[in-house]
């Protein structure tokens, strides 16, 4: 019977395992997969989360060491079910935990000139994401946007490899 390959668990400075929790929105499914891949990419060393915006409430916030929240870009922004979330979260909750956003959207380059004018006007959601949790006492590591071809998708060649690499090199980022 071959043996299983031993699982080294990282710990932070406490000693404690880290816990990550990664809270999205999707509309198309693109996000999600993005967020699974980020969960992917994490690894089974550390605790992870990860739950739709909807489900998800500031009470699973628990022990997290670091949070990474996503939304599709609508109208420059994120969706109500993370604008929910977030306001759920009450003022000061994120003292002491670290944060990053990331979203889903076009790439500039493959739009018309009214809506490349558009986007650059409104902006994307991830760094809304961002200006929201440090208001409520994150400290924001940093913010992401991955690509998707066309409206529902798909997603642009690269990215789910590109989120779990993200993400992990967020964790080692945190020493982790």
């Amino acid at each position: 019977v071959p043996s299983q390959p031993e699982v080294k668990t990282q710990f932070d400075s406490s000693g404690r395992t880290m816990k990550v929790f990664v809270v999205y929105d999707s509309v198309y499914g693109n996000t999600q997969k993005i967020a699974e891949a980020m969960i992917e990419g994490i690894g089974k060393e550390r605790e992870t989360l990860i739950a739709k915006a909807a489900q998800a409430s500031a009470a699973d916030l628990e022990g997290v060491d670091l949070i990474i929240v996503g939304a599709p870009t609508h109208g420059g922004t994120f969706t109500e079910p993370v604008k929910s979330f977030l306001g759920s979260i009450p003022a000061n909750a994120l003292n002491g935990k670290k944060a990053a956003s990331f979203d889903t959207s076009f790439t500039v380059e493959s739009q018309g000139a009214f809506v490349r004018f558009l986007m650059k006007t409104l902006g994307y959601a991830a760094p809304k994401i961002a200006k929201a949790l440090a208001g409520k006492g994150a400290e924001v590591l940093t913010s992401e946007i991955f690509y998707v071809v066309d409206t529902e998708g798909p997603l642009k060649e690269g990215e789910l490899e590109r989120a779990g690499k993200w993400a992990a090199a967020l964790v080692s980022q945190l020493g982790a």
